[in-house]
């Protein structure tokens, strides 16, 4: 019965992150890299709206866990290029660590980045907001 339970579990969290439960999404349009300036400024963007995104999340029992996930696609959509981040706490979008991962993506995306019309799509997965609703908040707020 235990793994019946886990495998149920596992089953809700994965239709929940389908119907797009605590995922926050985002993008930016890619030019080829000029210079550190641009790179930096892209940095900032990336990180205020991770910043701003988990604000919104909701933290239930203290789980304010979340993943970041980072991908470049060309003009026509297919994606060439992903890193995550992992599942972190929100301080480390106050550290240098997260600048650095954002930087080292570019870096990877730097010869997709040339082609007009990339883009880097970032998407923002809060586990709290999966947890709030796995416990019944979502129902309750609907």
């Amino acid at each position: 019965m235990p793994t019946f339970g886990k495998l149920s579990t596992h089953r809700r969290v994965q239709r929940l992150i389908r119907d797009g439960v605590g995922v926050r999404q985002s993008s930016w349009q890619l030019a080829p890299p000029a210079d550190s300036a641009s790179t930096e400024s892209l940095v900032d963007a990336v990180l205020a709206w991770v910043r701003q995104s988990m604000g919104e999340m909701r933290r239930p029992y203290g789980i304010d866990h979340v993943a970041l996930a980072l991908a470049c696609r060309d003009s026509s959509g297919r994606v060439v290029c992903t890193t995550s981040l992992g599942v972190v706490r929100p301080a480390s979008f106050y550290a240098e660590d997260s600048a650095r991962g954002i930087r080292g993506f570019l870096e990877d995306a730097g010869p997709f980045a040339a082609t007009p019309g990339a883009e880097m799509v970032g998407a923002l997965l809060s586990l709290g907001d999966i947890a709030y609703t796995l416990n019944g908040g979502g129902a309750a707020a609907a």
